[in-house]
């Protein structure tokens, strides 16, 4: 499939720079001319001021094209036109000669429509759908959006080359307009498919067949030149029914499911495609002037790619919704601010503006503020976590104050934390923390109060006796609500722990509550042990007992297929060993910790296609379980060596240390980020060997990027209060 995508980008840029070449190469002049009397007189031209500057005049002859005989000229002969030139030689009415050099920069016009937007159009889309298919590689929806960008940036940087009459230019445009419609209700359905909303319309692989028309279309130009005329008409007017028909399916989806996906979608593409539609499309096919030059109205594509960035079939880039609002809110916020200023600059400039410019100063302010609200909120997020201050970052040491106030074991030391880190931040003893019940005297305060628990009949308040800054004061805030969390809960731990003690000392019947927890963890692995087992052994002994069968029913029996039936039952058998070996190490027990990891190790040598080192120090622990954390930690990160890991070296050390171990694990695989390897199915062996760590109090720092490999240290000992529970990824 990659192969396949490269493929694809590489004939779209050489397609898109052969056709810039051509463009390139010579200026487009579009001059009609009147033949009738046997010279080619000049009539109009498609820009009229360049015409003027270069006083070319209604009634001049054109001598020469390019040093070659006007008449001569294929456009000249077939359409009275010149369509490009680098050179022209005119005769003026007076019979002198004058020859004109035709630059790209004397028509800004063509320069810009032709050459410069669509260069910028086709490397921005080429840009965003590399971009678009290195998120999401493996995904239909994704590469038919691809597809739909490329398509769409080659037609329009191939319009020049078409202009100027180019056959590869013109069949290019001709077909990628046709196709850039298919591929867009083909990326539609699948969509809708994600999304699952049926499909009500016909199936869109039959649209394809909708491109064989073009080279039809060419044949027929061949066959009878006179069709020359209506080829371009044949093939706007296919256009035209399939833009109206994608957008009947965005309109009639959305009336029929309000998805909010479905309306940006749909703006995402009518925005763009519509005025190309009403203002060049349907006047040409109607035989009306367009209403528009075909490079103007083509200005609206380059809307596409910035429409279309965000819209990915797996929502990993974009939360349309939240979008949505943010872009609503920040354009009431400049429309009226771009309003204020504008009819601001409208009243200094007193009649010297006309509608026009007021209107263009309007559009220019409205989207410098939006575009400043976004950079600020970018610049927010990055900079509100340091609040600076004379004393210091704010928010980082808010994060350590928690961490160090989460370590209280009651409610009393959590508030004499919550006083130390007061006092330590604020600098400052002008603080009370007193308890108020319902019995308590009414007492009135003129000092600013904080709710830092409410029982109900019992309320812990914070009394402040100091002048605040906003920072500060909004960092007092955060602790104490975090503060009230930390109550809460230490209430609730406090309260199920006096239960678990009544009933120890009232009598010996069992938590009904810690019955059913432990019931549904150990249900939990019997599901998952049967399902294990259903989808492998038992699979294995039904195809077993099929063959057995038939070979009962044969009137002779094989010898080769006997052999081969109990080479299967001892590869079963193999199999089910290895199920109870995993569930219950007998090494383990048998012969010790430094034993069975040998064992293990030696078995995923045998398993595994990468080279493996291994160092095993032995290690001793008072708790027995830990010999079966330090197994249960290898299995898993050997496991997720050979299911995901790509690597041609892994290497494993356990390391005896005083009352713990430390294991390290490197390999040189494939990596990954972090952040989307939590996200994934592969992180469920990561987390379990998280969650092993963390209930022993042990430490654990995971360290790994794209193509850099994983390293991963663990360090576990049995004294836990002297260790803290970390988790680094980095």
């Amino acid at each position: 499939m990659k192969k396949c995508t490269y493929c694809i980008f590489l004939t779209y840029l050489i397609l898109g720079i052969y056709v810039l070449g051509i463009t390139i190469k010579t200026p487009f002049v579009s001059l009609t001319l009147d033949t009738t009397n046997g010279q080619p007189v000049f009539v109009d031209s498609y820009y009229p001021l360049w015409a003027e500057q270069k006083n070319i005049e209604k009634g001049d002859i054109i001598v020469s094209i390019d040093g070659q005989p006007a008449m001569e000229n294929r456009y000249v002969q077939q359409q009275m036109i010149v369509r490009s030139a680098n050179a022209l030689t005119i005769q003026k009415a007076d019979k002198s000669i004058q020859t004109i050099a035709v630059k790209h920069r004397d028509m800004p016009e063509e320069l810009y429509l032709q050459i410069l937007f669509p260069i910028f159009y086709f490397f921005l889309a080429f840009g965003v759908a590399l971009y678009v298919w290195r998120r999401n590689q493996n995904n239909l929806s994704t590469f038919l959006l691809i597809l739909f960008l490329l398509t769409c940036s080659t037609a329009y940087i191939s319009t020049g080359a078409s202009a100027r009459g180019n056959m590869i230019g013109m069949f290019v445009i001709s077909s990628c307009i046709i196709l850039c419609m298919v591929l867009f209700i083909h990326f539609l359905q699948h969509f809708f498919k994600y999304l699952q909303i049926k499909w009500t319309y016909p199936h869109s692989k039959w649209l394809y067949l909708l491109i064989l028309f073009i080279p039809g279309f060419y044949l027929m130009e061949e066959i009878e030149p006179s069709l020359r005329e209506f080829t371009p008409i044949l093939n706007l007017s296919l256009f035209a029914v399939l833009v109206v028909y994608a957008i009947f399916i965005l309109v009639t989806s959305y009336l029929r499911t309000k998805l909010a996906k479905i309306r940006l979608i749909a703006l995402a593409f009518i925005v763009p495609f519509l005025p190309f539609l009403l203002f060049f499309v349907t006047p040409e096919i109607l035989g009306h002037k367009p209403i528009l030059h075909a490079e103007i109205a083509a200005l609206f594509l380059l809307f596409i790619p910035f429409s279309f960035l965000f819209i990915q079939v797996n929502e990993r880039l974009f939360d349309i919704e939240y979008q949505l609002s943010r872009l609503r809110y920040y354009s009431t916020l400049a429309f009226f601010s771009a309003l204020l200023l504008t009819a601001g600059i409208a009243l200094l400039f007193m009649g010297e503006l006309s509608i026009v410019h007021v209107t263009s100063i309007f559009l220019l302010v409205f989207m410098v503020i939006i575009a400043s609200f976004y950079i600020k909120e970018r610049i927010d997020f990055k900079y509100r976590k340091i609040i600076f201050s004379s004393t210091g970052n704010y928010v980082h040491n808010l994060y350590a104050a928690v961490q160090r106030m989460g370590k209280a074991k009651n409610q009393q030391e959590l508030l004499d934390r919550f006083k130390y880190e007061i006092t330590e931040k604020l600098g400052t003893t002008a603080f009370h923390i007193r308890t108020i019940t319902d019995d308590s005297p009414q007492h009135v305060s003129y000092y600013p109060q904080l709710l830092l628990h409410d029982a109900g009949e019992e309320k812990i308040m914070l009394e402040i006796r100091h002048a605040l800054q906003k920072e500060e004061l909004l960092w007092l805030e955060l602790l104490a609500l975090y503060v009230s969390m930390f109550i809460n809960n230490l209430q609730q731990i406090e309260d199920l722990v006096r239960e678990i003690q009544h009933i120890k000392n009232t009598s010996d019947t069992p938590l009904p509550w810690l019955d059913k927890l432990l019931w549904n963890i150990i249900e939990k692995e019997k599901s998952i042990l049967a399902q294990e087992l259903h989808d492998t052994i038992l699979q294995e002994q039904l195809h077993l007992a099929r063959e057995l069968d038939v070979l009962a029913g044969s009137p002779t029996i094989q010898k080769e297929t006997v052999l081969a039936i109990r080479e299967q039952l001892l590869n079963a058998t193999k199999d089910l060993r290895e199920y109870c070996e995993n569930l219950s190490p007998p090494l383990l027990d048998t012969f010790g910790l430094q034993m069975a990891l040998k064992k293990l190790i030696q078995k995923v040598k045998i398993r595994a296609d990468f080279l493996l080192s291994a160092q095993i120090d032995r290690v001793e622990f008072q708790d027995v379980t830990l010999h079966l954390v330090v197994y249960r930690l290898v299995q898993e990160l050997l496991n997720n060596a050979i299911k995901h890991a790509e690597a041609t070296e892994v290497s494993l050390q356990l390391q005896a240390i005083p009352q713990g171990f430390i294991l390290r694990y490197d390999d040189n695989g494939i990596g990954c980020d972090i952040d989307d390897l939590i996200q994934s199915s592969a992180s469920m062996g990561i987390n379990g060997i998280r969650e092993r760590v963390r209930a022993f109090n042990g430490d654990i720092t995971i360290q790994s990027s794209l193509n850099e490999g994983m390293h991963i240290y663990i360090q576990i000992q049995e004294d836990g209060d002297s260790y803290d529970e970390h988790t680094y990824y980095r």
